[in-house]
């Protein structure tokens, strides 16, 4: 669905005949070097020993010769061409030629499409860029050409082309005076295209850094040399600054449009629009609507988004709606419904951060049942997805002083020795939460036992002692 249609009917525009601009004679593009082939790989080696020079001026009439008569000879002249009139266009004064100029932009991208058709998804998302840099006014065609563009791109769609697309939108109903509807489908069609990029971005993100733990544990084991490993390490760690930084581009652009997408969506807002839509419809546009809006916006704490997932999780039971179901089950202190729920969740997600999402919320299932043991055991296995994740141990040390009074031993209190144990444990290994550990472990260290209390046993500061209780672990006498 066009969001932005919803009030206005646009004609469509079709590529089909190019300004006065560029002039390119149907055959020379049949012809990879046109009617003058000497000519024209002399123009090429000329604008690109200009270009190269980054003296776009004078590229720039030997780069127009090559586009205008054998445009199919080098795809440079489609990736230098937009740097050269980017140039001119920013030093031109005369405001007519700086239009020309533009339009010149414009038609060479409309070219590529004619030379290269299967680009058209991409450079149709380029268009529509440049129109909102330079030709603000025309924003409903931009809207045409950037929303074309992420159809066809999909997940390989630029960020920067989602980005000015939901801006674009914003512009169109200030403009047109329509109502926030327009910006949820926007956000909507958006949304969907950019998560699925940023669980992508994740998952492989995930993989290289697993990639490397398992090398440096081979490295530890003996089974490769530092030679090897430093070979290895360093391809991955270039692929690992690639995926960090494409992930953090998505992740701002996300960013962004959750900002903005605020300002149209408060819980109010979206409760008095989905109320209505969800007694006359129950379909799955509405229902996945619903729950993505109210989650984003944290208005989950109501009827309407409870009803939402309950029968979006009749229609499509996947990862995220049995996840849903569980924290629902779990804020009813429906302990073991949302167990049952989880672990349907845990068998079905693929990234490592829902996995974790998830085994944390079954541990503190398992700990509201007092089954502690399992509760220790769920989130351990956190560590085999993050080692270095310190919030495993955080709660496990909560589980210890929660229970610290009622854990019978010979000295009475020493399991908060184990607490703290595992929240200096946390502080070692995630730096992220290095702070909070150290609260929690000076909150265990004033309940430490006194020194009277175990010294009629025997028992000195530094040596091992056995917890019996449900812990069973050897800590140290503090």
């Amino acid at each position: 669905m066009k969001v932005y249609l919803k009030r206005v009917t646009l004609a469509t525009v079709f590529f089909m005949a190019f300004s006065p601009f560029i002039h390119v004679q149907a055959q020379n593009l049949t012809k990879k070097y046109g009617e003058d082939s000497l000519e024209c790989v002399k123009n090429i080696s000329l604008f690109r020993e200009d270009f190269k020079q980054k003296n776009y001026k004078k590229a720039y009439p030997s780069w127009k010769w090559v586009v205008e008569n054998c445009p199919m000879s080098t795809k440079n002249i489609f990736a230098n061409g937009p740097v050269i009139l980017e140039s001119l266009i920013a030093n031109e004064k005369d405001s007519v030629r700086k239009e020309e100029y533009i339009q010149e932009l414009l038609d060479l991208f409309e070219l590529r499409i004619k030379c290269y058709p299967a680009e058209e998804g991409y450079v149709l998302g380029r268009i529509g860029v440049y129109l909102m840099k330079y030709r603000q006014r025309e924003y409903k065609k931009a809207l045409e050409q950037m929303e074309k563009s992420i159809e066809l791109e999909t997940t390989k769609s630029s960020p920067q082309v989602l980005d000015i697309y939901f801006q674009t939108v914003e512009l169109y109903m200030s403009k047109e005076k329509l109502e926030p509807e327009v910006m949820l489908e926007a956000y909507d069609k958006v949304t969907e295209v950019l998560d699925a990029m940023v669980d992508e971005g994740e998952i492989n993100m995930e993989k290289i850094m697993r990639s490397i733990y398992i090398l440096r544990e081979n490295l530890d084991s003996g089974s490769i040399t530092q030679e090897e490993y430093r070979a290895t390490y360093e391809e991955k760690a270039k692929d690992s600054a690639k995926a960090a930084n494409e992930l953090t581009q998505l992740r701002n652009v996300s960013n962004n449009m959750d900002i903005r997408f605020s300002k149209y969506a408060s819980c109010e807002i979206l409760i008095q629009i989905y109320t209505k839509k969800f007694e006359t419809s129950k379909d799955l546009r509405t229902l996945r609507q619903i729950v993505k809006f109210f989650t984003k916006e944290k208005c989950t704490e109501n009827d309407l988004f409870i009803a939402a997932v309950e029968e979006l999780y009749k229609q499509t039971p996947n990862a995220n709606m049995a996840f849903y179901m569980g924290s629902i089950k779990y804020k009813k202190e429906s302990y073991k419904e949302a167990l049952d729920y989880l672990t349907q969740a845990i068998d079905m997600f693929e990234k490592e951060s829902d996995k974790i999402k998830t085994y944390l919320l079954m541990a503190e299932c398992y700990r509201q049942l007092n089954q502690y043991s399992v509760a220790r055991e769920t989130v351990y296995k956190i560590l085999k997805l993050n080692p270095n994740d310190g919030r495993v141990y955080i709660f496990i040390g909560d589980l210890y002083m929660a229970t610290a009074s009622s854990c019978a031993t010979d000295v009475s209190g020493a399991a908060y020795w184990a607490a703290a144990d595992k929240y200096a444990k946390a502080k070692a290994i995630d730096p992220e939460r290095a702070e909070e550990a150290q609260k929690k472990l000076n909150a265990a260290a004033e309940r430490f036992p006194k020194t009277a209390s175990y010294f009629n046993y025997g028992l000195q500061k530094g040596q091992p002692y056995k917890i019996d209780c449900w812990i069973g672990e050897t800590t140290t006498i503090r």
